[in-house]
């Protein structure tokens, strides 16, 4: 049957209707899922992802910085690798939420493991530590060796802060983990302690002792030798001591507290001030005898090829201790051909050792904060008597005289030589010095008078006098005077008001009255730069000088710290 007019614009209009829908279908869906889930675009035909793997970590917030990095770079790093996008939001006020977004799920994962990775290390903080003051010397040390130490043995980055906290504190900064700064607290609280214990001992004067050092020690106890006569006629009876009445005001110009240390000759001997350095001496040999004698510390500091002048450590064989050395010469093995021996000046203490060379070692860095306590010096104003040919004792090259083995003997009894008594000394004069090193400059040698106390307890001894005394030497017949140069006056501490052009004859001490009058048995007396007879008048020729050129006086001043 065939429709109805009315109908056939129904049926049509359907029929487009249907024809439409499907072709807006299609224009606006340009999109359908492949086999295997990902959505193709119906016209381009690519394919684009579905919603991205999500993984999300809760982390503390002290923990941030260290996924995070320096700069950021730990957190480009994670996401360079795995591909992932890492973001942080606030979840709470001690953490934040890491939300990891990658292109798969592989992607998050191993995005995640190098998170947890990052925060399961080592916190690294920084802490303060409050030290005293006057323990900073000791945790910094030689040019910063300890503190290197400190930050090496504890892996933590350790400085004192520029400005100190007050006068009496001061505020140590340590960087690192908690194991490191712990470590480092106790490496700091040990040098503490170490600078405290020294200072206990330096004040306590009950334990500051010494043995002697000597091979051989002279007892004061024996009997006085009696010097050969060589033609001449001496007193052999008991000698007489000679006394001076100390004067109060005469200890404080210029004169020090001594110990003799070592005599060759009263030509050259050397002394020690008395003082804290004495202790601080003390301590240090302890410590490098504690340290040298262990075999692993030896072989750390084996000497590989010697050289002149090299500063050492060596025991002394007197004492099996060990002592800061200077190698003054190389010489052959006259025992073992083709071998050598050192020839050791001991620093701290001026006598010299033969030692092979494979029995010293070089010297720790720690052992030379101490300056070198060994002085040289010579006793001023007299000389050695006359020899059986009644000619004068010549003069060495060094500038010592030759003495008799009986004046040198006694010569040690008086001084008290290596046993730690102490006694007073004087400058009066000086002489140039040269070293056995070529080009190195040398301090020059102070002459001294030396005093020890009389039995009485409160007068001295001249030890120059007593040995003129017993005939064991002879008032100088002129003193020996060296130009010095503008270092050496310096090194010295002399000041004469000038540009240092001044005469020999006004760069000498002034001598004050007392000590003027304790010498008028010589042949020659010093004062104020004038040279006066053994009749009191001044001489000719000191006069004629006088009238050409201005006097000028010149003070010595004697440095504490062991310089002279």
């Amino acid at each position: 049957m065939k429709p109805s007019a009315p109908a056939i614009p129904l049926i049509l209009g359907l029929s487009l209707l249907g024809a439409s829908g499907a072709y807006l279908y299609m224009l606006f869906k340009k999109r359908r899922s492949n086999a295997t889930g990902d959505l193709v675009d119906f016209f381009t035909r690519s394919t684009s992802k579905q919603d991205a793997p999500v993984a999300e970590i809760v982390i503390p917030n002290n923990l941030i910085p260290l996924v995070i990095g320096r700069k950021g770079y730990t957190l480009q790093h994670i996401q360079q690798s795995t591909g992932a996008s890492i973001n942080f939001v606030d979840n709470d006020e001690s953490s934040q939420l890491c939300r990891i977004q990658g292109p798969s799920q592989a992607a998050v994962e191993k995005a995640k493991e190098m998170v947890l990775k990052e925060t399961s290390r080592p916190i690294t903080i920084t802490e303060e530590v409050i030290v005293p003051q006057a323990a900073c010397g000791k945790i910094l040390g030689r040019c910063g060796d300890e503190l290197q130490e400190i930050c090496r043995k504890s892996m933590a980055k350790v400085w004192l802060e520029g400005r100190a906290r007050s006068e009496t504190e001061r505020r140590v900064m340590i960087t690192g983990t908690a194991s490191q700064i712990k470590v480092a607290k106790e490496l700091i609280a040990q040098k503490v302690r170490e600078d405290h214990d020294s200072k206990k001992m330096l004040a306590d004067p009950t334990r500051q002792t010494r043995e002697p050092r000597i091979r051989t020690p002279p007892t004061s106890s024996a009997p006085t030798p009696v010097p050969s006569d060589g033609g001449m006629k001496l007193n052999t009876t008991s000698p007489k001591i000679c006394v001076e009445k100390r004067n109060s005001s005469s200890f404080a110009a210029g004169q020090m507290e001594v110990f003799v240390s070592t005599i060759v000759s009263p030509s050259k001997f050397y002394v020690q001030l008395v003082g804290p350095q004495s202790t601080e001496l003390d301590l240090l040999v302890l410590s490098m005898t504690e340290y040298y004698n262990q075999n692993q510390n030896r072989e750390l500091h084996r000497l590989r090829k010697p050289y002149l002048g090299q500063i050492v450590a060596a025991e002394f064989n007197a004492d099996n201790k060990w002592y800061r050395a200077e190698i003054s010469a190389i010489l052959p093995n006259e025992y073992k051909p083709g071998e050598v021996v050192l020839d050791l000046f001991f620093v701290d203490y001026g006598d010299n050792q033969y030692t092979n060379p494979n029995e010293v070692y070089e010297l720790k860095p720690d052992f030379l904060a101490l300056r070198f306590q060994a002085i040289e010096c010579f006793l001023a104003r007299v000389e050695p008597t006359q020899q059986s040919n009644l000619m004068p004792a010549p003069a060495s090259a060094t500038g010592e005289e030759e003495w008799d083995p009986v004046t040198v003997t006694r010569f040690e009894e008086l001084t008290y030589v290596a046993q730690w008594k102490k006694i007073v000394s004087k400058i009066v004069t000086y002489r140039n010095s040269k070293s056995p090193l070529h080009g190195r400059e040398t301090s020059p040698i102070p002459g001294v008078e030396l005093y020890d106390t009389a039995p009485n307890g409160m007068d001295q001894i001249n030890i120059a006098q007593q040995l003129i005394a017993e005939g064991l030497a002879r008032p100088a017949s002129s003193e020996r005077l060296d130009e010095l140069s503008r270092s050496q006056l310096f090194r010295l501490g002399l000041t004469n008001g000038t540009d240092g052009s001044s005469s020999q004859s006004s760069s000498i001490d002034k001598v004050d009255d007392v000590s003027a009058s304790s010498s008028t048995s010589a042949s020659t007396v010093i004062s104020s730069g004038v040279h006066i007879n053994g009749t009191g008048q001044t001489s000719p020729k000191v006069e004629q000088q006088q009238q050409q050129q201005p006097h000028q006086s010149v003070r010595y001043r004697s440095l504490a710290n062991g310089a002279h």
